[in-house]
């Protein structure tokens, strides 16, 4: 049996058949405007702002600003619908992929980083210990092995804050939560 054929599962999939020079570009544009949009200092509490910068570098420059909630419907009606794991797949060859969720004040929306899958969780969280009804800091469990991403948030929720380092689970940090998140990619003419 053909060893290469045995591994193919092992290799993360921005190793298998996409690592042209145009796609190693591409991915590394996606990286930079992710990175550019969790340190742009107007998006150190908006998550709409920090996607919008990703938005203005990878799709259209005059790309307009919108709050979660609306971006969600515009990308929801103007937008390609994937799933999770094509969308990161399509991340890793450097397209930009918009995950998010509606909420009746604030929705919340991220982009997918490219790179390995990684466990979820490892980060401290505040809890209430129920038999001393004191606040613990514990460390927030894994919920598996999930694409990275890159989220800003005007909560305090730390797996709301991630550069690549936190899952696309960890700014929901719930099952319930994250099974509501859809995810987007502009579509291509």
């Amino acid at each position: 049996m053909n060893l290469l054929r045995l591994l193919a599962p092992l290799v993360p999939a921005f190793g298998r058949g996409t690592d042209t020079p145009d796609n190693k570009q591409k991915v590394h544009d996606l990286q930079r405007a992710c990175e550019d949009g969790f340190n742009d200092p107007s998006a150190k509490t908006s998550c709409s702002h920090a996607v919008w910068v990703v938005l203005r570098k990878m799709k259209d420059k005059d790309e307009d600003y919108r709050q979660a909630n609306a971006l969600i419907e515009h990308m929801s009606s103007n937008w390609k619908e994937v799933t999770l794991d094509e969308g990161w797949k399509l991340a890793n060859t450097g397209v930009a992929v918009v995950g998010g969720k509606k909420d009746a004040k604030n929705g919340h929306v991220i982009v997918i980083y490219p790179g390995d899958k990684i466990a979820s969780g490892g980060y401290m969280i505040q809890i209430e210990n129920s038999r001393t009804k004191k606040m613990e800091s514990v460390k927030m469990r894994s919920h598996g092995d999930y694409p990275r991403c890159m989220s800003r948030s005007m909560g305090d929720w730390p797996g709301g804050l991630s550069n690549g380092d936190k899952t696309v689970f960890d700014p929901w940090g719930k099952d319930k939560e994250f099974a509501k998140v859809k995810f987007w990619t502009p579509k291509t003419n």
